[in-house]
Protein backbone atom coordinates (compact mmCIF):
# COMPACT_ATOMS: atom_id res chain seq x y z
CA UNK A 1 0.00 0.00 0.00
CA UNK A 2 2.88 2.29 0.86
CA UNK A 3 4.52 1.48 -2.48
CA UNK A 4 1.35 2.43 -4.36
CA UNK A 5 1.07 5.64 -2.42
CA UNK A 6 4.73 6.39 -3.12
CA UNK A 7 4.29 6.08 -6.89
CA UNK A 8 4.20 9.34 -8.73
CA UNK A 9 1.21 10.46 -10.73
CA UNK A 10 3.39 10.21 -13.81
CA UNK A 11 4.12 6.52 -13.14
CA UNK A 12 0.45 5.73 -12.57
CA UNK A 13 -0.53 7.50 -15.78
CA UNK A 14 2.11 5.54 -17.68
CA UNK A 15 0.79 2.21 -16.40
CA UNK A 16 -2.80 3.16 -17.28
CA UNK A 17 -1.78 4.20 -20.78
CA UNK A 18 0.08 0.94 -21.31
CA UNK A 19 -2.94 -1.05 -20.17
CA UNK A 20 -5.16 0.86 -22.59
CA UNK A 21 -2.81 0.16 -25.47
CA UNK A 22 -2.76 -3.53 -24.51
CA UNK A 23 -6.55 -3.67 -24.49
CA UNK A 24 -6.74 -2.00 -27.86
CA UNK A 25 -4.39 -4.56 -29.35
CA UNK A 26 -6.53 -7.52 -28.19
CA UNK A 27 -9.82 -8.19 -30.05
CA UNK A 28 -12.17 -11.03 -30.88
CA UNK A 29 -10.06 -11.70 -33.94
CA UNK A 30 -7.27 -12.79 -31.61
CA UNK A 31 -9.36 -15.78 -30.54
CA UNK A 32 -8.34 -19.13 -32.06
CA UNK A 33 -10.40 -20.13 -35.14
CA UNK A 34 -11.99 -23.06 -33.29
CA UNK A 35 -13.34 -20.68 -30.64
CA UNK A 36 -14.65 -18.31 -33.31
CA UNK A 37 -16.37 -21.23 -35.02
CA UNK A 38 -18.13 -22.15 -31.78
CA UNK A 39 -19.35 -18.56 -31.46
CA UNK A 40 -20.56 -18.52 -35.07
CA UNK A 41 -22.34 -21.84 -34.55
CA UNK A 42 -24.21 -20.36 -31.58
CA UNK A 43 -25.33 -17.57 -33.89
CA UNK A 44 -26.44 -20.16 -36.44
CA UNK A 45 -28.55 -21.82 -33.76
CA UNK A 46 -30.54 -18.60 -33.40
CA UNK A 47 -31.64 -19.15 -37.02
CA UNK A 48 -31.92 -22.95 -37.18
CA UNK A 49 -33.08 -25.19 -34.35
CA UNK A 50 -31.34 -28.46 -33.51
CA UNK A 51 -33.06 -31.50 -34.98
CA UNK A 52 -32.57 -33.27 -31.64
CA UNK A 53 -32.90 -32.18 -28.04
CA UNK A 54 -29.75 -30.51 -26.82
CA UNK A 55 -27.31 -28.29 -28.67
CA UNK A 56 -24.43 -30.57 -27.78
CA UNK A 57 -25.73 -33.08 -30.35
CA UNK A 58 -25.49 -30.67 -33.29
CA UNK A 59 -21.77 -31.02 -33.93
CA UNK A 60 -20.84 -29.77 -37.39
CA UNK A 61 -23.29 -31.84 -39.43
CA UNK A 62 -26.06 -30.05 -41.34
CA UNK A 63 -28.30 -33.10 -40.91
CA UNK A 64 -28.43 -32.43 -37.16
CA UNK A 65 -30.30 -29.16 -37.73
CA UNK A 66 -33.89 -28.37 -38.66
CA UNK A 67 -34.38 -26.93 -42.18
CA UNK A 68 -33.52 -23.31 -42.87
CA UNK A 69 -36.49 -20.96 -42.35
CA UNK A 70 -38.09 -19.51 -45.51
CA UNK A 71 -36.52 -16.40 -47.00
CA UNK A 72 -37.95 -13.69 -49.25
CA UNK A 73 -37.04 -10.33 -50.73
CA UNK A 74 -38.66 -8.36 -47.89
CA UNK A 75 -36.02 -9.58 -45.46
CA UNK A 76 -32.50 -8.30 -44.88
CA UNK A 77 -30.36 -8.31 -48.03
CA UNK A 78 -27.59 -9.86 -45.89
CA UNK A 79 -29.04 -13.01 -44.30
CA UNK A 80 -27.05 -15.33 -42.09
CA UNK A 81 -24.26 -16.31 -42.68
CA UNK A 82 -23.41 -13.43 -45.03
CA UNK A 83 -24.39 -10.93 -42.34
CA UNK A 84 -21.56 -12.30 -40.19
CA UNK A 85 -19.07 -13.25 -42.89
CA UNK A 86 -19.18 -9.77 -44.41
CA UNK A 87 -17.88 -8.13 -41.22
CA UNK A 88 -14.25 -8.78 -42.10
CA UNK A 89 -12.06 -11.00 -44.24
CA UNK A 90 -10.84 -12.97 -41.21
CA UNK A 91 -14.34 -13.98 -40.14
CA UNK A 92 -15.21 -14.93 -43.71
CA UNK A 93 -12.14 -17.11 -43.91
CA UNK A 94 -12.93 -18.84 -40.63
CA UNK A 95 -16.55 -19.49 -41.59
CA UNK A 96 -15.52 -20.90 -44.96
CA UNK A 97 -13.94 -23.83 -43.11
CA UNK A 98 -17.32 -25.34 -42.19
CA UNK A 99 -19.92 -26.26 -44.82
CA UNK A 100 -22.60 -26.12 -42.11
CA UNK A 101 -22.88 -22.36 -42.57
CA UNK A 102 -23.25 -22.41 -46.36
CA UNK A 103 -26.14 -24.77 -47.10
CA UNK A 104 -28.56 -21.87 -47.72
CA UNK A 105 -27.65 -19.64 -50.66
CA UNK A 106 -29.42 -16.29 -51.07
CA UNK A 107 -28.63 -14.89 -54.51
CA UNK A 108 -29.78 -11.46 -55.68
CA UNK A 109 -30.46 -10.32 -59.24
CA UNK A 110 -31.41 -6.87 -60.51
CA UNK A 111 -29.64 -3.88 -58.99
CA UNK A 112 -26.53 -4.73 -56.97
CA UNK A 113 -26.66 -8.44 -57.88
CA UNK A 114 -24.68 -11.13 -56.11
CA UNK A 115 -21.46 -11.61 -58.06
CA UNK A 116 -20.83 -14.93 -59.77
CA UNK A 117 -17.53 -15.23 -57.90
CA UNK A 118 -19.39 -14.98 -54.60
CA UNK A 119 -21.84 -17.67 -55.73
CA UNK A 120 -18.90 -19.90 -56.65
CA UNK A 121 -17.42 -19.31 -53.20
CA UNK A 122 -20.70 -20.36 -51.59
CA UNK A 123 -20.80 -23.52 -53.68
CA UNK A 124 -17.19 -24.37 -52.84
CA UNK A 125 -17.61 -23.76 -49.11
CA UNK A 126 -20.78 -25.87 -48.97
CA UNK A 127 -18.68 -28.90 -49.98
CA UNK A 128 -21.00 -31.86 -50.72
CA UNK A 129 -23.94 -30.67 -48.59
CA UNK A 130 -27.47 -30.37 -49.90
CA UNK A 131 -28.44 -26.81 -50.84
CA UNK A 132 -31.42 -24.54 -50.20
CA UNK A 133 -31.19 -21.90 -52.94
CA UNK A 134 -33.10 -18.62 -53.16
CA UNK A 135 -32.76 -16.43 -56.25
CA UNK A 136 -34.49 -13.12 -55.55
CA UNK A 137 -34.97 -9.67 -57.03
CA UNK A 138 -35.09 -6.51 -54.95
CA UNK A 139 -38.44 -5.30 -56.18
CA UNK A 140 -37.95 -1.75 -54.96
CA UNK A 141 -34.74 -1.46 -56.96
CA UNK A 142 -35.65 -3.29 -60.16
CA UNK A 143 -34.33 -1.51 -63.21
CA UNK A 144 -33.82 -2.00 -66.92
CA UNK A 145 -30.38 -0.43 -66.86
CA UNK A 146 -27.29 -2.55 -67.33
CA UNK A 147 -27.54 -6.32 -67.76
CA UNK A 148 -31.13 -7.44 -67.93
CA UNK A 149 -32.64 -9.67 -65.30
CA UNK A 150 -32.92 -12.47 -67.85
CA UNK A 151 -29.19 -12.34 -68.66
CA UNK A 152 -28.37 -12.36 -64.96
CA UNK A 153 -30.64 -15.33 -64.38
CA UNK A 154 -29.02 -17.26 -67.21
CA UNK A 155 -25.59 -16.66 -65.69
CA UNK A 156 -26.78 -17.68 -62.23
CA UNK A 157 -28.37 -20.90 -63.49
CA UNK A 158 -25.25 -21.80 -65.48
CA UNK A 159 -23.25 -21.42 -62.28
CA UNK A 160 -25.68 -23.52 -60.24
CA UNK A 161 -26.30 -26.25 -62.84
CA UNK A 162 -23.13 -28.30 -62.18
CA UNK A 163 -24.33 -28.68 -58.58
CA UNK A 164 -27.85 -29.79 -59.51
CA UNK A 165 -27.44 -33.11 -57.75
CA UNK A 166 -27.17 -31.19 -54.46
CA UNK A 167 -30.27 -29.01 -54.90
CA UNK A 168 -32.76 -29.62 -52.09
CA UNK A 169 -34.81 -26.45 -52.45
CA UNK A 170 -34.85 -23.98 -55.34
CA UNK A 171 -37.04 -20.88 -55.07
CA UNK A 172 -36.90 -18.14 -57.67
CA UNK A 173 -38.90 -14.94 -57.19
CA UNK A 174 -38.03 -12.33 -59.77
CA UNK A 175 -39.55 -9.30 -61.45
CA UNK A 176 -40.41 -10.70 -64.88
CA UNK A 177 -41.71 -14.16 -65.74
CA UNK A 178 -39.71 -14.12 -68.98
CA UNK A 179 -36.53 -14.16 -66.87
CA UNK A 180 -37.38 -17.53 -65.34
CA UNK A 181 -35.88 -20.71 -66.80
CA UNK A 182 -38.28 -23.48 -67.75
CA UNK A 183 -37.91 -27.02 -66.40
CA UNK A 184 -37.19 -29.56 -69.15
CA UNK A 185 -36.27 -26.74 -71.52
CA UNK A 186 -33.67 -24.46 -69.92
CA UNK A 187 -33.32 -26.57 -66.75
CA UNK A 188 -32.32 -30.11 -67.66
CA UNK A 189 -30.45 -32.83 -65.83
CA UNK A 190 -30.84 -34.88 -62.67
CA UNK A 191 -32.01 -33.08 -59.54
CA UNK A 192 -32.40 -36.30 -57.61
CA UNK A 193 -32.55 -34.63 -54.17
CA UNK A 194 -34.80 -31.69 -55.05
CA UNK A 195 -37.87 -31.56 -52.79
CA UNK A 196 -39.17 -28.02 -53.28
CA UNK A 197 -39.28 -26.00 -56.53
CA UNK A 198 -40.83 -22.53 -56.80
CA UNK A 199 -40.73 -20.18 -59.79
CA UNK A 200 -42.66 -16.94 -59.38
CA UNK A 201 -42.60 -13.45 -60.92
CA UNK A 202 -44.28 -10.14 -60.21
CA UNK A 203 -44.94 -9.28 -63.87
CA UNK A 204 -46.38 -11.94 -66.18
CA UNK A 205 -44.70 -11.07 -69.47
CA UNK A 206 -44.17 -14.69 -70.52
CA UNK A 207 -45.42 -15.97 -73.84
CA UNK A 208 -46.65 -19.48 -74.48
CA UNK A 209 -45.37 -21.20 -77.60
CA UNK A 210 -47.62 -21.55 -80.61
CA UNK A 211 -50.48 -23.98 -80.06
CA UNK A 212 -49.40 -27.49 -80.94
CA UNK A 213 -45.71 -26.64 -81.08
CA UNK A 214 -43.58 -28.12 -78.30
CA UNK A 215 -40.27 -26.45 -77.41
CA UNK A 216 -37.04 -28.40 -77.64
CA UNK A 217 -36.89 -30.37 -74.42
CA UNK A 218 -34.85 -32.81 -72.37
CA UNK A 219 -35.41 -34.63 -69.11
CA UNK A 220 -35.36 -32.79 -65.79
CA UNK A 221 -35.41 -35.66 -63.33
CA UNK A 222 -36.97 -34.85 -59.96
CA UNK A 223 -37.85 -38.24 -58.43
CA UNK A 224 -38.44 -36.90 -54.89
CA UNK A 225 -40.01 -33.52 -55.70
CA UNK A 226 -42.92 -32.91 -53.31
CA UNK A 227 -43.79 -29.22 -53.72
CA UNK A 228 -44.10 -27.32 -57.00
CA UNK A 229 -45.23 -23.68 -57.35
CA UNK A 230 -45.07 -21.89 -60.68
CA UNK A 231 -46.90 -19.68 -63.15
CA UNK A 232 -49.25 -21.48 -65.47
CA UNK A 233 -47.45 -20.53 -68.70
CA UNK A 234 -44.31 -22.27 -67.45
CA UNK A 235 -46.33 -25.20 -66.10
CA UNK A 236 -48.13 -25.50 -69.43
CA UNK A 237 -44.88 -25.43 -71.40
CA UNK A 238 -42.86 -27.69 -69.10
CA UNK A 239 -45.38 -30.26 -67.93
CA UNK A 240 -48.73 -30.20 -69.73
CA UNK A 241 -47.35 -30.03 -73.28
CA UNK A 242 -44.67 -32.61 -72.52
CA UNK A 243 -46.83 -35.08 -70.60
CA UNK A 244 -46.52 -37.74 -73.31
CA UNK A 245 -42.72 -37.48 -73.31
CA UNK A 246 -42.03 -37.16 -69.60
CA UNK A 247 -44.14 -38.23 -66.67
CA UNK A 248 -45.07 -35.99 -63.77
CA UNK A 249 -42.81 -36.08 -60.69
CA UNK A 250 -43.89 -39.30 -58.95
CA UNK A 251 -43.77 -37.94 -55.38
CA UNK A 252 -45.49 -34.62 -56.06
CA UNK A 253 -47.98 -33.87 -53.25
CA UNK A 254 -48.43 -30.05 -53.21
CA UNK A 255 -49.01 -28.07 -56.40
CA UNK A 256 -49.66 -24.34 -56.89
CA UNK A 257 -50.38 -22.96 -60.36
CA UNK A 258 -51.05 -19.26 -60.82
CA UNK A 259 -51.67 -16.46 -63.31
CA UNK A 260 -52.86 -17.51 -66.74
CA UNK A 261 -54.76 -14.68 -68.41
CA UNK A 262 -56.94 -14.55 -71.49
CA UNK A 263 -54.10 -13.04 -73.54
CA UNK A 264 -52.33 -16.40 -73.52
CA UNK A 265 -53.10 -19.28 -75.85
CA UNK A 266 -56.23 -21.28 -75.12
CA UNK A 267 -55.64 -23.69 -72.22
CA UNK A 268 -58.35 -26.32 -71.61
CA UNK A 269 -59.00 -27.20 -67.98
CA UNK A 270 -59.30 -30.84 -68.98
CA UNK A 271 -55.66 -30.82 -70.16
CA UNK A 272 -54.53 -29.36 -66.86
CA UNK A 273 -56.41 -31.97 -64.85
CA UNK A 274 -55.20 -34.83 -67.04
CA UNK A 275 -51.70 -33.80 -66.05
CA UNK A 276 -52.44 -33.29 -62.36
CA UNK A 277 -54.40 -36.52 -61.84
CA UNK A 278 -51.36 -38.49 -62.90
CA UNK A 279 -49.96 -37.63 -59.44
CA UNK A 280 -51.61 -40.30 -57.30
CA UNK A 281 -50.13 -38.97 -54.06
CA UNK A 282 -51.41 -35.41 -54.50
CA UNK A 283 -52.50 -33.85 -51.20
CA UNK A 284 -53.19 -30.21 -52.09
CA UNK A 285 -53.88 -28.32 -55.34
CA UNK A 286 -53.99 -24.53 -55.44
CA UNK A 287 -55.28 -22.80 -58.57
CA UNK A 288 -54.92 -19.01 -58.52
CA UNK A 289 -56.05 -16.44 -61.07
CA UNK A 290 -56.33 -18.81 -64.03
CA UNK A 291 -58.56 -18.30 -67.06
CA UNK A 292 -59.17 -21.74 -68.48
CA UNK A 293 -61.22 -23.16 -71.33
CA UNK A 294 -64.15 -25.18 -69.95
CA UNK A 295 -65.69 -26.18 -73.29
CA UNK A 296 -64.87 -29.90 -72.99
CA UNK A 297 -68.12 -31.84 -72.60
CA UNK A 298 -66.80 -35.39 -72.46
CA UNK A 299 -66.94 -37.81 -69.55
CA UNK A 300 -65.15 -37.16 -66.23
CA UNK A 301 -61.47 -37.98 -65.98
CA UNK A 302 -61.87 -39.78 -62.67
CA UNK A 303 -64.24 -42.71 -62.56
CA UNK A 304 -66.71 -43.10 -59.75
CA UNK A 305 -65.26 -45.16 -56.93
CA UNK A 306 -61.73 -43.90 -57.53
CA UNK A 307 -60.77 -41.52 -54.75
CA UNK A 308 -59.28 -38.12 -55.58
CA UNK A 309 -58.81 -36.49 -52.19
CA UNK A 310 -56.41 -33.58 -52.77
CA UNK A 311 -57.36 -30.45 -50.82
CA UNK A 312 -58.62 -27.79 -53.24
CA UNK A 313 -57.60 -24.14 -52.83
CA UNK A 314 -59.23 -21.76 -55.32
CA UNK A 315 -58.04 -18.13 -55.48
CA UNK A 316 -59.57 -15.57 -57.87
CA UNK A 317 -61.27 -18.32 -59.87
CA UNK A 318 -64.59 -18.19 -61.76
CA UNK A 319 -67.60 -20.29 -60.93
CA UNK A 320 -67.63 -22.18 -64.24
CA UNK A 321 -64.00 -23.24 -63.70
CA UNK A 322 -64.69 -24.43 -60.16
CA UNK A 323 -67.80 -26.32 -61.28
CA UNK A 324 -66.00 -28.00 -64.19
CA UNK A 325 -63.08 -28.93 -61.92
CA UNK A 326 -65.55 -30.80 -59.73
CA UNK A 327 -67.36 -32.44 -62.64
CA UNK A 328 -64.18 -33.71 -64.27
CA UNK A 329 -63.11 -35.24 -60.96
CA UNK A 330 -66.55 -36.84 -60.41
CA UNK A 331 -67.44 -34.48 -57.57
CA UNK A 332 -64.72 -35.63 -55.18
CA UNK A 333 -64.90 -35.65 -51.41
CA UNK A 334 -61.96 -33.75 -49.94
CA UNK A 335 -61.20 -32.90 -46.34
CA UNK A 336 -60.88 -29.17 -47.05
CA UNK A 337 -61.86 -26.74 -49.79
CA UNK A 338 -60.87 -23.08 -49.70
CA UNK A 339 -62.32 -20.22 -51.77
CA UNK A 340 -60.64 -16.79 -51.87
CA UNK A 341 -62.20 -13.94 -53.91
CA UNK A 342 -63.98 -16.46 -56.13
CA UNK A 343 -67.32 -16.09 -57.87
CA UNK A 344 -70.19 -18.48 -58.54
CA UNK A 345 -73.38 -16.64 -59.41
CA UNK A 346 -74.92 -19.65 -61.18
CA UNK A 347 -75.58 -22.51 -58.72
CA UNK A 348 -73.65 -25.65 -59.63
CA UNK A 349 -72.99 -29.02 -58.06
CA UNK A 350 -69.73 -29.31 -56.16
CA UNK A 351 -67.93 -32.11 -54.41
CA UNK A 352 -68.23 -32.46 -50.66
CA UNK A 353 -65.80 -31.18 -48.04
CA UNK A 354 -65.60 -31.72 -44.31
CA UNK A 355 -64.15 -28.21 -43.89
CA UNK A 356 -64.93 -25.14 -46.03
CA UNK A 357 -62.99 -21.89 -45.79
CA UNK A 358 -64.29 -18.76 -47.54
CA UNK A 359 -62.15 -15.62 -47.68
CA UNK A 360 -63.11 -12.21 -49.10
CA UNK A 361 -66.28 -13.46 -50.78
CA UNK A 362 -68.24 -10.27 -51.50
CA UNK A 363 -71.35 -11.81 -53.06
CA UNK A 364 -74.06 -13.27 -50.81
CA UNK A 365 -75.21 -15.52 -53.65
CA UNK A 366 -71.71 -16.88 -54.22
CA UNK A 367 -71.17 -17.55 -50.54
CA UNK A 368 -74.47 -19.37 -50.22
CA UNK A 369 -73.74 -21.42 -53.33
CA UNK A 370 -70.41 -22.62 -51.95
CA UNK A 371 -72.15 -23.71 -48.74
CA UNK A 372 -75.24 -25.25 -50.36
CA UNK A 373 -74.02 -26.84 -53.60
CA UNK A 374 -72.14 -29.78 -52.15
CA UNK A 375 -72.83 -33.27 -53.36
CA UNK A 376 -71.63 -36.42 -51.64
CA UNK A 377 -72.14 -38.82 -48.72
CA UNK A 378 -69.94 -36.99 -46.18
CA UNK A 379 -71.36 -33.55 -45.37
CA UNK A 380 -69.62 -30.37 -44.30
CA UNK A 381 -69.10 -30.10 -40.54
CA UNK A 382 -66.82 -27.08 -40.19
CA UNK A 383 -66.93 -23.62 -41.83
CA UNK A 384 -64.59 -20.64 -41.53
CA UNK A 385 -65.50 -17.29 -43.13
CA UNK A 386 -62.93 -14.49 -43.19
CA UNK A 387 -63.60 -10.90 -44.34
CA UNK A 388 -66.68 -11.94 -46.30
CA UNK A 389 -69.01 -9.02 -47.08
CA UNK A 390 -71.32 -11.64 -48.58
CA UNK A 391 -72.18 -12.92 -45.10
CA UNK A 392 -75.34 -10.89 -44.62
CA UNK A 393 -78.69 -11.10 -42.91
CA UNK A 394 -80.29 -12.93 -45.84
CA UNK A 395 -77.60 -15.62 -45.99
CA UNK A 396 -77.98 -16.47 -42.31
CA UNK A 397 -81.77 -16.53 -42.73
CA UNK A 398 -81.55 -19.00 -45.61
CA UNK A 399 -79.21 -21.21 -43.58
CA UNK A 400 -81.79 -21.20 -40.78
CA UNK A 401 -84.61 -23.00 -42.61
CA UNK A 402 -85.12 -25.78 -45.12
CA UNK A 403 -85.93 -25.22 -48.79
CA UNK A 404 -87.86 -28.17 -50.25
CA UNK A 405 -86.78 -30.16 -47.18
CA UNK A 406 -83.12 -29.40 -47.93
CA UNK A 407 -80.92 -27.61 -45.41
CA UNK A 408 -77.72 -25.74 -46.19
CA UNK A 409 -74.87 -27.77 -44.64
CA UNK A 410 -77.22 -29.81 -42.41
CA UNK A 411 -74.35 -31.39 -40.45
CA UNK A 412 -72.56 -28.13 -39.65
CA UNK A 413 -71.21 -28.28 -36.08
CA UNK A 414 -68.39 -25.74 -35.99
CA UNK A 415 -68.70 -22.17 -37.29
CA UNK A 416 -65.96 -19.51 -37.18
CA UNK A 417 -66.44 -15.97 -38.50
CA UNK A 418 -63.62 -13.42 -38.65
CA UNK A 419 -63.76 -9.83 -39.90
CA UNK A 420 -67.24 -10.06 -41.45
CA UNK A 421 -69.12 -6.79 -40.85
CA UNK A 422 -72.48 -7.19 -42.61
CA UNK A 423 -74.52 -9.10 -40.00
CA UNK A 424 -75.65 -8.69 -36.40
CA UNK A 425 -75.51 -10.99 -33.39
CA UNK A 426 -79.31 -11.31 -33.67
CA UNK A 427 -78.93 -12.63 -37.25
CA UNK A 428 -76.47 -15.25 -36.08
CA UNK A 429 -78.60 -16.22 -33.10
CA UNK A 430 -81.54 -16.76 -35.48
CA UNK A 431 -79.48 -19.26 -37.46
CA UNK A 432 -78.33 -21.22 -34.42
CA UNK A 433 -81.70 -21.10 -32.69
CA UNK A 434 -83.63 -22.31 -35.75
CA UNK A 435 -81.34 -25.27 -36.35
CA UNK A 436 -81.24 -26.23 -32.69
CA UNK A 437 -85.03 -26.11 -32.48
CA UNK A 438 -85.41 -28.69 -35.26
CA UNK A 439 -82.59 -30.79 -33.82
CA UNK A 440 -84.31 -30.76 -30.42
CA UNK A 441 -87.69 -31.64 -31.91
CA UNK A 442 -86.19 -34.78 -33.48
CA UNK A 443 -84.54 -35.88 -30.24
CA UNK A 444 -80.99 -34.58 -30.88
CA UNK A 445 -79.97 -37.53 -33.08
CA UNK A 446 -76.49 -37.85 -34.56
CA UNK A 447 -76.09 -37.42 -38.31
CA UNK A 448 -75.85 -41.17 -38.87
CA UNK A 449 -78.96 -41.98 -36.82
CA UNK A 450 -82.54 -42.37 -38.11
CA UNK A 451 -84.66 -39.26 -37.95
CA UNK A 452 -81.79 -36.84 -38.37
CA UNK A 453 -82.77 -33.66 -40.24
CA UNK A 454 -80.37 -30.94 -39.20
CA UNK A 455 -77.91 -30.58 -36.34
CA UNK A 456 -77.09 -27.93 -33.76
CA UNK A 457 -74.03 -25.75 -34.15
CA UNK A 458 -71.97 -26.67 -31.09
CA UNK A 459 -68.84 -24.57 -31.53
CA UNK A 460 -68.98 -20.87 -32.38
CA UNK A 461 -66.10 -18.43 -32.73
CA UNK A 462 -66.66 -14.79 -33.77
CA UNK A 463 -63.83 -12.25 -34.02
CA UNK A 464 -63.82 -8.61 -35.14
CA UNK A 465 -67.30 -8.67 -36.63
CA UNK A 466 -70.08 -6.90 -34.73
CA UNK A 467 -71.27 -6.13 -31.22
CA UNK A 468 -72.69 -8.99 -29.18
CA UNK A 469 -76.06 -8.00 -27.72
CA UNK A 470 -76.55 -9.02 -24.09
CA UNK A 471 -79.69 -11.08 -24.78
CA UNK A 472 -77.89 -12.93 -27.59
CA UNK A 473 -74.91 -13.61 -25.34
CA UNK A 474 -77.23 -15.15 -22.74
CA UNK A 475 -78.76 -17.43 -25.36
CA UNK A 476 -75.37 -18.51 -26.78
CA UNK A 477 -74.08 -19.19 -23.27
CA UNK A 478 -77.03 -21.44 -22.49
CA UNK A 479 -77.44 -23.27 -25.81
CA UNK A 480 -74.02 -23.54 -27.48
CA UNK A 481 -71.48 -26.02 -26.16
CA UNK A 482 -68.52 -23.69 -26.65
CA UNK A 483 -68.63 -20.08 -27.81
CA UNK A 484 -66.04 -17.34 -28.09
CA UNK A 485 -66.94 -13.82 -29.20
CA UNK A 486 -63.96 -11.49 -29.24
CA UNK A 487 -62.80 -11.36 -25.59
CA UNK A 488 -65.81 -13.18 -24.17
CA UNK A 489 -66.09 -16.95 -23.96
CA UNK A 490 -68.84 -19.16 -22.63
CA UNK A 491 -71.05 -22.12 -23.45
CA UNK A 492 -72.57 -24.94 -21.46
CA UNK A 493 -69.92 -27.51 -22.32
CA UNK A 494 -66.34 -28.00 -21.27
CA UNK A 495 -64.94 -28.49 -24.79
CA UNK A 496 -62.48 -25.76 -25.85
CA UNK A 497 -63.59 -23.22 -28.41
CA UNK A 498 -62.25 -23.50 -31.93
Amino acid sequence: MLQVQAMSKKQISGIAAGTTRLRQRVSVNDLPPDILLLIFRELLLTVRDPAFHGRFLVGWNDKNLEPWPPYDSSMSPLPFPESIASVCRHWRGVMSIMSLFWTRLVIWVGNDPTSLSTIRDYLTWSRDSLLDIYVLCRLDAATEEGPTEKVQMQAVMETLAPHMKRWRLLRMKVLRASSLPRPRIEIVGRADRLIDLEMQAVVDDSEASVTGASPVSAEFSTPVLERLRMGNVHFHESYVKLILQYRMPPKLSHLTISDYGLRHTNFPLVDLLECITECKGMLRVKLANLRLDCSYSGPPLVRRGIVWCAFADFVDMRGDEIAEYNRLLSYPYVHMTSYTRCSMEVPSLLGNSYYIKATEIASAKTLLTFLAAQRGPIPCSKVLMVNCDGLRHEVLRVMGFATNDNWVSPCLKSLAIVGCKQFSSMDLRYLLEARRSVHEATGFPEAIEPGYVVGSIEYLNVEDCCELASEDREWFDAHVSSVRWDDWSGGYGNSPAM
